[in-house]
């Protein structure tokens, strides 16, 4: 059974939209289609028309109930169509990667979904997996489950930084777990008007080549109003913009099948051990090899990649900095300030240091600094929780001379969520990899405030 991961720790570009929407297209192709949704906001049961409060079985209980126990599929196969089928999750889900929940410390933790999938397998010929916007113990079981990973991802000005670090981050999770399998970017609500988005989705295509899908799935209010009436849009509005894009990217996905199998890219194991969630450390992981925690919402401090590895990436991202900020220069001096701003320097490591050290958020003696490029937008604010989520407390300040905004706000110890208002466009800060999900289904930015004898001045 094939079996593609629908995966992107970034929340809003469009992995529920894809999976509904693929799963669509293969079942109208006489595929026997199984969508599974490993997210426990429950977003697929919802854009196919199930109520969530009539889920008794999810996903999750399969799971834990382990290769030696019986699973009742009448209750956890739902039939949504002809040929296609939802394993759905609930609320619930989110419970079974607590320290309790029950999967950290079951015998072949990260491969539950695997042996959930291998007793289907039979039964139908592609499975689709629309996985959480978050990395941890589901995660990894979508990749090990996997024969392909498809990563969305919006042409918009920030998808280069958040896409380079999350293919990093599955390559670094595949070296954790033995293998990684092939992925594919999809550029995702693409506006074909837009010359900011297609200058995006060109230096998309030119750092990753070939592992970028050719089909662009396009803006289209087809595809919100299909999921609100619980279809795909190949039912709901078979002759629109979205309904083609996601038929295009069917067929092209069926006659590219990956060539060699699950693990393209097999890297040495580290000794055998669950990879489990640390008690009292939220979503924090173990490491099975040295016992130490890792973060999976922070690349960083995941395992790094080999040396080859790491002298490629560099160079590309100093190559994608430097061609970004030229194409950039023609209508944004804002944005050339801020890299003419390092004393000038041409060198793209440079370049690179200086996009990375300035932008984003951190904390200080003085409070919490956010700081956001100038080319962003006209009128900028923080909301989080630490002021009622209010647009016009706390507006942001525009720096001339470093060609940012900034803002200064003194915040207590503990963990704080916020978005970053553009013009009155609410967003995740796009330089803070750290996201929690929202009750609306999006994400929120997340800053961790030390004790004060631990902040720097």
């Amino acid at each position: 059974m094939r079996t593609i991961a629908i995966i992107n720790q970034k929340g809003g570009c469009g992995k529920t939209t894809t999976a509904i929407n693929l799963a669509g297209v293969f079942a109208r192709a006489d595929l026997r289609t199984l969508l599974v949704d490993l997210d426990p906001q429950s977003h697929c049961a919802a854009g196919l028309a199930i109520p969530e409060q009539r889920i008794d079985v999810q996903i999750g209980d399969a799971m834990l109930a382990g290769p030696e126990k019986a699973i009742d599929w009448t209750r956890l196969l739902w039939r949504v169509g002809r040929n296609l089928d939802l394993a759905p999750s609930t609320v619930r889900l989110a419970g079974i990667e607590a320290p309790r929940g029950g999967l950290t410390t079951a015998e072949r933790a990260e491969r539950r979904l695997g042996d959930v999938l291998v007793r289907l397998a039979d039964q139908y010929d592609v499975c689709l997996v629309d996985c959480a916007p978050s990395i941890g113990l589901l995660t990894f079981n979508a990749l090990l489950a996997a024969t392909e990973v498809l990563i969305p991802v919006e042409t918009a000005f920030f998808a280069l930084q958040g896409s380079t670090k999350q293919v990093n981050t599955i390559k670094s999770i595949g070296r954790k777990l033995g293998a990684a399998p092939p992925f594919r970017l999809l550029p995702t609500m693409h506006d074909p008007s837009s010359t900011l988005a297609g200058d995006v989705l060109e230096e998309l295509r030119r750092r990753f080549g070939d592992k970028v899908s050719p089909v662009v799935i396009r803006l289209d209010t087809r595809l919100r109003e299909a999921a609100s009436f619980g279809q795909p849009v190949i039912e709901y509005a078979p002759e629109s913009t979205g309904a083609q894009d996601y038929q295009a990217l069917g067929r092209w996905l069926l006659d590219n099948a990956p060539a060699g199998g699950p693990a393209l890219e097999e890297a040495a194991p580290e000794p055998a051990g669950p990879v489990s969630v640390v008690p009292g450390a939220g979503d924090g992981l173990l490491s099975p090899r040295t016992g130490e925690p890792i973060a999976p919402e922070n690349p960083a401090a995941l395992p790094p990649p080999t040396p080859a590895d790491a002298a490629a990436s560099a160079r590309s991202r100093a190559d994608e900095v430097q061609h970004l900020a030229s194409r950039l220069a023609g209508r944004s001096g804002a944005a050339v300030t801020l890299v003419e701003a390092d004393h000038g320097a041409a060198q793209t490591a440079t370049l690179q240091k200086a996009l990375s050290g300035v932008l984003g958020v951190r904390t200080t003696s003085q409070g919490v600094l956010f700081v956001q490029p100038a080319a962003i937008g006209t009128t900028i604010a923080v909301a989080g929780d630490f002021n009622g989520w209010s647009a016009d407390t706390h507006p942001m300040r525009l720096n001339p001379s470093l060609g940012v905004f900034e803002r200064t706000i003194p915040l207590p110890p503990g963990r704080h969520q916020y978005r970053i208002v553009v013009d009155g466009r609410w967003i995740p800060d796009p330089y803070n990899p750290i996201e929690a999900i929202n009750p609306f289904g999006g994400a929120n930015s997340v800053v961790v405030v030390p004790e004060a004898d631990q902040l720097r001045p």
